[in-house]
């Protein structure tokens, strides 16, 4: 009678991560014997030896450490694959973690969530709005938002959306200079500078034609808070490059105008970062899809 592959393929990952076949035996609740079967038969199967064996110790053979490796993402997708279906069946209850920037909640993220509360009545909703980077595991949050590039981490992202970046000044600033007409003319102004970026002090500035122009930024007032530097913007202060959901409103009704039109920033991502990739929460995920849509369209 042929043995179960996937459970072979559990009791060989059970007992190098163990280091005991027993011990792998006894998580997955059957006798030593049975699976000492089930690893004889994947050896069997595959025609290679993938774990040397002795009274006392186990120890991966070269072919078992690439097979483990291989082993364990496709036992891992299988999980994963059947808590999705789970989940899918499972309506979001309880409370749900989030964090987020401040300015990006007050500017885009209000609407939004009031709609999702609407949706959803069995969820609770508990909000970490500030502009520091949250510690995703270490603070038990269930979902954070953040704009920007993201680092090589081992957390999981989903991309949500891109909002353009756009240089703006208010009209009496403006009526006040000399007329900017190509990027190096911001070199001589009193940029306001947000920190929360790789690189405050510089940009990168493309146009049409793929024309490309990096400019050193620099000026006398620096805040990690863009609604400030942005109010600052709108008393003349200064230039200041900001996401387009920042000053929407104040390009429509004149209190800015955009600087440089013909040529263009980078864009802003919004990413979804989650603990994990497996066992997402139904609670989790219904807000993740929420937001994909809700930006989407």
């Amino acid at each position: 009678m042929a043995l179960d592959k996937l459970t072979s393929m559990t009791i060989f990952r059970e007992a190098a991560e163990q280091g005991s076949l027993a011990a792998a035996a006894r998580r997955q609740g059957m006798s030593a014997e049975m699976a000492s079967r089930h690893l004889k038969s994947l050896e069997d199967r595959l025609g290679v030896r993938l774990l040397n064996r002795s009274t006392r110790k186990l120890a991966l053979t070269p072919a078992g450490q690439a097979y483990l490796s291989r082993c364990a993402t496709i036992l891992d997708e299988i999980a994963s694959t059947e808590a999705e279906a789970a989940t899918l069946q499972i309506k979001p209850t309880g409370l749900l973690r989030l964090t987020a920037p401040l300015a990006f909640a007050n500017a885009v993220l209000l609407p939004a969530l009031d709609r999702y509360l609407d949706t959803y009545p069995g969820v609770s909703l508990s909000l970490d709005l500030t502009e520091r980077v949250a510690d995703v595991i270490g603070e038990g949050i269930d979902v954070a938002l953040r704009l920007g590039t993201l680092p090589d981490s081992a957390l999981t992202a989903r991309r949500l959306a891109e909002f353009a970046l756009l240089l703006v000044a208010s009209p009496e600033y403006l009526a006040s200079i000399p007329g900017l007409s190509k990027p190096e003319d911001l070199e001589g102004h009193d940029v306001l500078i947000y920190t929360q970026t790789a690189r405050p002090n510089q940009i990168t500035l493309a146009n049409a034609d793929g024309q490309q122009v990096s400019i050193r930024l620099s000026g006398r007032v620096s805040a990690s808070d863009i609604a400030f530097l942005l109010d600052l913007a709108r008393r003349g202060r200064g230039p200041l490059l900001a996401p387009s959901f920042m000053v929407e409103d104040d390009l429509r009704e004149g209190r800015l105008q955009r600087i440089l039109p013909i040529w263009s920033a980078r864009s802003l991502p919004l990413n979804a970062i989650l603990p994990s990739r497996s066992l997402v929460p139904s609670t989790t995920r219904s807000f993740v899809d929420f937001m994909s849509e809700w930006f989407r369209t």
